[in-house]
């Protein structure tokens, strides 16, 4: 038992090492006129996987950092669904409202970044999974309307739309799998309270 107790604690210092050394992804980082380059997100909160409900600040800080790359995506999909709008090709999708619709879904990202700026609690988690449904359920919205408008487009049209297409695509994977993984987590504190004990990190 102690040696498990030992290794469970070394995981965790390792998860906390990580997110304290790795730099916050934020746009001004990627050239906002590169339609080609996006944040990585990696594996949205896969690291929850190692931690148990003792260790909630850890998975808070562990969710604000990969929740931060997401944003960072969609800061970049506003201001390039900004840009592209003003190209002769793709003026007549103004009404489509694209970039209204990719503000409100940052506006529902930056609220759940900031929700998980304050104290750590299995609560904050669950509004943070009510977000996330939001937020995927809206970029499948945009989606859906890019991929749609592509197949009418053709030529520089549809240059400048592919990668806008790619990334929405990757950002309601990330935030279905950064979902996923919260609730996953917030199982853990069910079982707990069942079971009257802490229930183990997953392997």
């Amino acid at each position: 038992m102690l040696f498990i107790s030992a290794a469970a604690c070394l995981v965790a210092l390792s998860v906390f090492v990580l997110y304290l050394t790795t730099p916050t992804h934020r746009p001004l980082e990627v050239p906002v006129e590169d339609f080609s380059l996006w944040v990585d997100a990696g594996e949205p909160a896969k690291d929850l996987q190692k931690l148990g409900p003792s260790e909630l600040p850890l998975a808070s800080m562990v969710l604000r950092s990969d929740l931060g790359s997401i944003v960072s995506n969609s800061e970049l999909l506003c201001s390039r669904l900004s840009i592209a709008l003003t190209k002769p090709e793709l003026q007549d999708l103004t009404k489509f409202e694209l970039v209204t619709r990719s503000r409100e879904l940052l506006g529902v990202l930056r609220g759940a970044e900031a929700s998980l700026s304050g104290s750590s609690s299995p609560e904050a988690l669950r509004q943070l999974v009510s977000s996330l449904e939001r937020a995927a359920t809206m970029a499948e919205s945009i989606l859906r309307d890019l991929e749609g408008i592509s197949l009418a487009k053709r030529g520089v049209g549809e240059t400048y739309l592919l990668p806008l297409r790619r990334a929405t695509d990757r950002m309601v994977k990330d935030l279905k799998e950064l979902k996923s993984n919260t609730e996953s987590y917030l199982r853990l504190f069910l079982l707990t309270s069942q079971g009257g004990g802490e229930a183990p990190p997953s392997s």
